[in-house]
């Protein structure tokens, strides 16, 4: 797999934010078997976002 570019990363970390924040936004409304499912997901973006944060803090550093 190709390294991405700082743009790219940048980009993917955008949409990460993004769709955490719909998903922030919606909880309200979830059942509580969407509680569930919406709290993995939410771990699981937040993890994405903290890993290309490092990455990008690491091609910064480089």
């Amino acid at each position: 797999m190709p390294l991405a570019t700082i743009s790219d990363l940048l980009q993917r970390r955008k949409e990460l934010e993004q769709n955490l924040q719909l998903l922030f936004n919606r909880s309200c409304q979830w059942s509580r078997a969407e509680r569930v499912r919406g709290a993995a997901t939410i771990e699981n973006l937040t993890q994405q976002l903290f890993e290309i944060t490092e990455q990008i803090d690491a091609a910064h550093a480089a």
